[in-house]
């Protein structure tokens, strides 16, 4: 199953629980201005509407405002999980993809069975293109749903975010898919022209600024040995997205074609780095013997 589908999948019945809750939403409490200084309780009140007006940023797409109204949150509670996600989705949208980690791995501080904060993760995944990864958090979201906290609402809301983020702009997400398992399939036919323009029709239909289908038709060029053009789609793929560990492989094994040895090293030791620091074990490890085995 393809990342698109997983996380329609996974946060369909979440999308559902979002609908269901809609009503219970309307008429929240007004907070009422006292002179003492705020009760426990005050402070909860003050630390949800500051989630609230983050979740309004997020809808905005003001994604710094979203995390300052987050980090506001959290620091009126700071065992607010969904504030930290809240946060963790807006710097990954911003590109901040360190920080969104950081966030994400806070919750599971708090606590360990959270939902929210695996969910959150497979999207960092599958930023990065570690789709085994990705799934894999996926699926363990999706095995603690039932163990959610009572702030339901905030965390459909969350959910209705990342699946906007994961199908964003797609016509036809279930076509696209079609049409890059088609172009793949052609190559190992070694029809790598027809390749070529069936993944023409997918970067036409993806949504500006996604880096996936350039990585796809990149690699079509590279066994049609259009070297020169595998390295533009590459560029083009980190440059929409540097954390892509995958778009630093190909590009530095392209690299490696037309003789640029030095850019070759440089985007081997990248993609090692961002498999490192963010990938999972599993990618990292895959990583580094593929590394070991071109030296030998």
């Amino acid at each position: 199953m393809k990342s698109g589908q997983i996380w329609l999948s996974v946060l369909a019945p979440r999308l559902a629980f979002a609908f269901f809750l809609a009503p219970l939403l309307v008429g929240h409490p007004k907070i009422l201005a006292q002179v003492n200084p705020p009760s426990l309780v005050q402070e909860s009140a003050q630390s949800h509407r500051a989630f609230e007006q983050g979740l309004r940023q997020l809808r905005n797409r003001n994604y710094r405002g979203a995390i300052a109204e987050f980090n506001r949150a959290i620091q009126l509670d700071p065992n607010f999980k969904e504030a930290y996600s809240g946060r963790g989705f807006a710097q990954l949208q911003s590109g901040q993809l360190p920080q969104a980690v950081d966030s994400y791995n806070r919750i599971l501080q708090i606590d360990p069975k959270a939902a929210i904060a695996y969910s959150g993760l497979a999207l960092v995944r599958s930023r990065l293109g570690d789709d085994r990864q990705a799934k894999l958090d996926t699926e363990k979201s999706a095995s603690l749903l039932t163990l959610q906290t009572t702030r339901h609402q905030y965390q459909s809301e969350l959910s209705l975010l990342e699946l906007s983020a994961a199908t964003a702009g797609q016509t036809s997400e279930t076509d696209v898919w079609s049409l890059i398992e088609q172009g793949y399939r052609q190559i190992e036919a070694r029809n790598y022209r027809a390749a070529l323009n069936t993944f023409n029709q997918a970067v036409e239909r993806m949504p500006s600024g996604s880096a996936r289908p350039y990585i796809d038709r990149g690699v079509a060029y590279f066994w049609m040995q259009d070297y020169r053009s595998a390295i533009a789609d590459f560029s083009t793929a980190i440059r929409f997205n540097p954390f892509y560990v995958k778009a630093y492989e190909y590009r530095a094994r392209a690299y490696e074609q037309v003789g640029q040895a030095q850019a070759a090293r440089a985007d081997s030791q990248k993609a090692t780095d961002l498999a490192r620091r963010f990938g999972s074990q599993a990618m990292y490890e895959d990583m580094t013997t593929r590394q070991q085995q071109a030296k030998q």
